[in-house]
């Protein structure tokens, strides 16, 4: 039961989207084109040990700050407070934390580059006053979120690719990882807005100052919905550049990435429901999925 109820503290199904990253990139997309990379498989693992514990202890630490918020917004799903005491999930906070840190350290040391370091350590305060003070900031909590979404896209290839050895395949996979990393940041940001959305009401009554709050629900949902311009657009540009080359993964991404969020973009302009708002923002989740899984169609095909 304890196990259960930190695992749901954790919210492990999204950490399981880091694993299916750093999987699809070591094991297919790295192999698929001859990458040179550096990590051994202990080097590997302690790097995505360490980046799941940091993220599983973000996600303790805004759980722990929302509980106001959720109580409001979402009472079924509140855990810290009903399931678990507010000392007990401050205390898998710190030691989650301190071991997504000391792995991360470990790991620079071991592959003597001390400074990558402060990777480690800043993407741990980003997340911490992230759910303190930024979050409850209009856009800013957002935009911090969702860069360091990014980061987690970043951060194998940063560690892992033998950038001194140049080639073609490279520079494609280079190119692809920007890309895709890119395209993570402008969907959760999508998705942040969404959500804000959808706990107006629960932010309101706790005085914060989410957009929706200050330019109102309307203007909020417009802005989304202009905002998934940004990914489309990207979709678009790899369509019309990649489409001789990789007519599969090009397929692919049209059915399930490009045609989905082009329904989203549409429906953000009438959905008023907290439930539609809801459905968008798991539909949003499954997208962003279903872009990493492109990878993994470019590497097989």
């Amino acid at each position: 039961m304890i196990l259960v109820t930190y695992l749901k503290l954790t919210r492990w199904k999204n950490l399981l989207l880091i694993v299916y990253v750093f999987i699809i990139f070591k094991l297919f997309l790295f192999t698929a084109l001859n990458i040179a990379t550096k990590l051994t498989l202990t080097q590997f693992i302690f790097l995505l040990l360490s980046v799941l514990f940091i993220t599983a202890a973000g996600n303790i630490i805004n759980n722990i700050y929302d509980i106001k918020s959720d109580t409001i917004n979402k009472p079924n799903k509140v855990i810290v407070g009903k399931k678990i005491t507010i000392e007990t999930a401050k205390q898998c906070y710190k030691i989650t934390n301190a071991l997504g840190l000391i792995l991360g350290i470990a790991l620079c040391l071991n592959v003597e580059k001390p400074s990558y370091s402060f990777i480690f350590i800043a993407t741990a305060l980003l997340l911490y006053y992230y759910s303190k003070k930024l979050k409850s900031l209009p856009m800013i909590g957002n935009i911090v979120v969702s860069f360091l979404i990014a980061i987690c896209v970043l951060i194998l290839p940063f560690f892992d690719i033998d950038f001194s050895i140049k080639s073609s395949s490279q520079n494609l996979v280079t190119g692809i990882i920007k890309i895709l990393a890119f395209f993570a940041f402008s969907l959760n940001l999508i998705r942040e807005l969404v959500k804000d959305i959808e706990d107006v009401n629960g932010d309101y009554i706790l005085k914060m100052k989410t957009l929706p709050i200050l330019i109102g629900r309307i203007r909020s949902r417009k802005l989304a919905s202009f905002l998934c311009v940004i990914p489309i657009a990207l979709l678009f540009y790899i369509v019309f550049n990649f489409s001789i080359a990789y007519k599969v993964t090009v397929l692919y991404l049209l059915l399930f990435t490009v045609a989905p969020l082009i329904y989203v973009a549409l429906k953000l302009n009438g959905t008023k429901k907290k439930s539609e708002l809801h459905i968008l923002s798991s539909l949003l989740k499954i997208i962003m999925f279903s872009g990493i899984s492109s990878m993994l169609i470019f590497s097989i095909f």
